[in-house]
């Protein structure tokens, strides 16, 4: 029985890995405004671009993790498929962790395998998941960071997974570092679930003190980081006022879930259904914080309100179901076909329908973006020189 279980299990994952490779491989290596400044950090660790300056140099020493693993790769591949690659491989990983995450938080493997698909076709993913950027990789380690939190419920853990934790979430923070959300998530669990604040401190101790040791050694703070990309970076708030900067931040987190709100109205329908309270903590502790981060973060857009995906996809998961017997429930239904009876067959055809609707739409919202290894999309809003540059990279 526990054999077939896992036969199961397995050949849902290979899905998810194939769908993935499949969104991957169609939006694959684009070029955006950014992507030169990777390619020259990548350059940089073969010795090919020496003499970094400016605004590629800040993203080399603080977030180091992704072009030196493109480095490697473009010994044998030019750097553009290089990043292409990495985080391709990011990307595939990120959906069958979501798959296994969310079977953790929700015991049930529909939704996992639900939010695994909301995951790998969402519109930050085709924008930029196996663009030449580093925000696969930063999704990837804050969706690993949380799984090991509650995975291990660190509030609670032996003091050797603590520090592992630690260690795990400061490598992502050389990714990319918006996974300090995690950290937050992990106070916020410890407050709500009154585990030992010894432990997270401890956990937290380990991230914060390893990052400003790295920054003390490359010689680049992150507040420093932070004021020239995000003060002084084009914060729309001081040019359009409270107002209209609250309403931009409001529609990069509907975009970021799918222009049309269908995943955020899931993960309502989601949270409606839960009955278990330590569950509703879990998306608690990391849908406040992590809200307030963005709040408070002065560039909104949809790159950086997606950090919300692993509590709002799970929920979302659980919302397809909750959708399915509200529907079968209305007096549409119970009226018209007072003999229909609900079945597990019927519940997983109309999950596929949903599935398979997202899965075409977002494709659809995205078709600028489409981008094949052998012809990568380059930005044709790029000045002529950076697409020159990118050409030959």
């Amino acid at each position: 029985m526990r054999s077939t279980k896992n036969y199961s299990t397995a050949l849902l994952v290979s899905g998810i890995v194939g769908l993935s490779l499949a969104e991957g491989l169609t939006h694959f290596a684009q070029a955006y405004v950014d992507s030169r400044d990777y390619i020259e950090d990548a350059l940089f660790f073969l010795g090919k671009y020496p003499n970094l300056t400016g605004v590629p140099r800040l993203r080399l020493l603080l977030r180091p993790l992704v072009p030196f693993l493109a480095s490697l790769l473009s010994l044998a591949v030019k750097p553009r498929i290089a990043f292409g690659l990495v985080n391709l491989v990011f990307w595939c990983a990120s959906a069958v962790l979501m798959f296994y995450f969310t079977r953790l938080l929700t015991k049930s493997v529909s939704a996992a395998v639900v939010s695994s698909v909301f995951l790998t076709s969402s519109i930050p993913l085709l924008i930029l998941g196996a663009a030449i950027y580093t925000d696969m990789a930063g999704y990837f380690f804050i969706l690993l960071g949380a799984f090991l939190i509650v995975k291990w419920d660190l509030p609670r853990a032996k003091l050797k997974r603590v520090v592992v934790a630690g260690f795990i979430v400061q490598l992502g923070m050389l990714a990319r570092e918006s996974v300090a959300s995690v950290l937050l998530f992990a106070i916020a669990w410890c407050i709500l679930s009154r585990g030992s604040f010894r432990r997270i401190l401890l956990f937290v101790g380990i991230v914060v003190g390893l990052s400003v040791l790295w920054s003390t050694l490359v010689g680049v703070s992150y507040v420093q980081w932070y004021n020239i990309v995000g003060v002084n970076g084009g914060s729309p708030y001081p040019k359009l006022g409270f107002l209209l900067g609250a309403d931009v931040l409001l529609r990069s987190i509907v975009y970021a879930f799918g222009e049309i709100p269908i995943v955020l109205l899931l993960s309502l329908l989601g949270l409606l259904r839960i009955r278990d309270f330590r569950e509703l903590k879990i998306y608690l502790s990391f849908l406040i914080p992590v809200t307030l981060l963005i709040v408070t973060w002065p560039v909104p857009g949809t790159r950086y309100s997606f950090i919300l995906f692993p509590a709002i996809l799970p929920l979302a998961g659980l919302g397809v179901e909750e959708a399915y017997s509200v529907i079968l429930q209305s007096p549409l239904i119970s009226t018209n076909w007072p003999s229909f009876k609900t079945s597990s067959k019927a519940l997983v055809i109309f999950e596929l329908l949903i599935m398979a609707a997202y899965v075409v739409s977002m494709n659809l919202l995205t078709i600028r973006y489409v981008s094949f290894p052998w012809n990568p999309l380059i930005d044709p809003a790029l000045p002529p020189g950076y697409v020159q540059f990118l050409r030959n990279y």
